[in-house]
């Protein structure tokens, strides 16, 4: 069913996930209809059960609905990708191109696809990578972004669809729940009788992380009237583990202890082409950390 308006309804798949509960969060308190959708019917309230690899599931979300958006966050992450390739396929890439196949067949506007910065590879840059940097994924996860992006690309240039990718660097929040990296959301909950928070990086890594905003990035994405690019890096913080580690300990109280000899943070994400394109800047860690030490 194709949208004549700009009003139409938005889908948000993984939405009882710590990035998309803020996008269907986002999105409601501007008045704009959303189906929240996820594969843990416990995730979160008012969500609708979809298995991605279930196309009848798949398909009944746009049976009858007025869909103009569908902002995609589903998937297997990293190491659970790592644990079960089969499952990491089914989700990542079967999954995701039956939804994308249903939004092209409904005439569904734009579909925005959260990537990651894992397309780039995990070889350490030392300078910033921009989108024209090439995507050399060396992880299966990785890989199943890129190609997701590839076939997104070329539904784009035949104009079936509106695809734009949030290529998303290291994300920290409050909420985390499904990471190997359980210090990411630590730095932000003070626990009862957390000793120490590891951070599994040596003190001259150099770590692109980024908050919430993420949410706020996927959203202007979805309501832009139009997107000059299908590929977008998230503008992030760039943060040396020995200074991160210092403000942590300054903002919390809490010991922190870097413990990963021989890694390094990654390629160094470089997100101005979003910043400068749709006016957008990012909310400081320092400031939200001491601002939500300070309110507890």
């Amino acid at each position: 069913m194709a949208v004549s308006g700009d009003r139409g309804l938005v889908i948000v798949t993984g939405a009882g996930g710590h990035i998309g509960r803020e996008v269907c969060r986002l999105l409601k308190a501007t008045d704009r209809d959303v189906l929240a959708v996820d594969v843990d019917s416990g995730a979160a309230k008012d969500l609708v059960v979809c298995d991605l690899r279930a196309k009848d599931q798949v398909s009944s979300l746009f049976r009858g609905r007025p869909v103009r958006t569908v902002i995609h966050l589903a998937a297997i992450l990293p190491s659970a990708f790592l644990r079960d390739p089969f499952a990491g396929v089914d989700v990542n890439l079967v999954g995701c191109f039956e939804l994308l196949r249903q939004a092209v067949t409904a005439g569904v506007k734009r579909f925005v696809f959260a990537s990651s910065m894992s397309v780039y590879g995990a070889l350490r840059s030392e300078s910033p990578v921009t989108e024209e940097n090439p995507a050399v994924p060396d992880d299966p996860y990785g890989a199943s972004k890129r190609v997701v992006e590839v076939v997104g690309e070329t539904l784009a240039r035949a104009r079936q669809i509106e695809f734009v990718s949030l290529r998303i660097a290291r994300v920290v929040g409050p909420g985390i729940k499904k990471s190997s990296s359980p210090w990411r959301s630590e730095i932000f909950e003070r626990s009862g009788g957390l000793e120490a928070i590891r951070i599994s990086f040596p003190p001259d890594a150099r770590l692109s992380l980024v908050h919430a905003d993420v949410g706020r990035m996927l959203v202007r994405l979805a309501e832009a009237q139009q997107a000059r690019h299908t590929i977008y890096n998230t503008p992030a913080e760039i943060w040396e583990a020995e200074r991160l580690k210092d403000l942590i300990e300054k903002a919390t109280g809490v010991r922190v202890e870097l413990d990963g000899a021989g890694v390094h943070g990654g390629p160094i994400c470089d997100g101005a082409r979003f910043a400068e394109e749709f006016g957008f800047q990012i909310r400081g860690l320092r400031e939200r950390l001491l601002i939500r030490e300070a309110s507890n």
